[in-house]
């Protein structure tokens, strides 16, 4: 279903998904002029650092994959 979105409401859509899945919130601070954005995670109080999400996922998949892996990560360090 998220196919027929445009990219960056697809990029939305998958970071809340995985934010939401582990029970925490995010807090998108800032969208950059690099089409990039940055986000925190929230979750039991704890807030971790800024992770950079590319806006547009197809624009470079293999660097999206790589933001998604670095949010998984941060949500991991900070369910701890």
């Amino acid at each position: 279903m998220t196919e027929i979105l445009p990219p960056h409401l697809r990029q939305l859509a998958e970071v809340a998904t995985i934010v939401a899945a582990a029970g925490a919130t995010a807090d998108w601070l800032y969208h950059l002029r690099g089409d990039m954005c940055a986000l925190r995670v929230i979750k039991n109080g704890v807030v971790s650092v800024p992770v950079m999400i590319p806006a547009d996922p197809d624009r470079d998949p293999e660097l999206f994959r790589e933001a998604v892996k670095r949010l998984e990560a941060v949500i991991e360090r900070i369910s701890r």
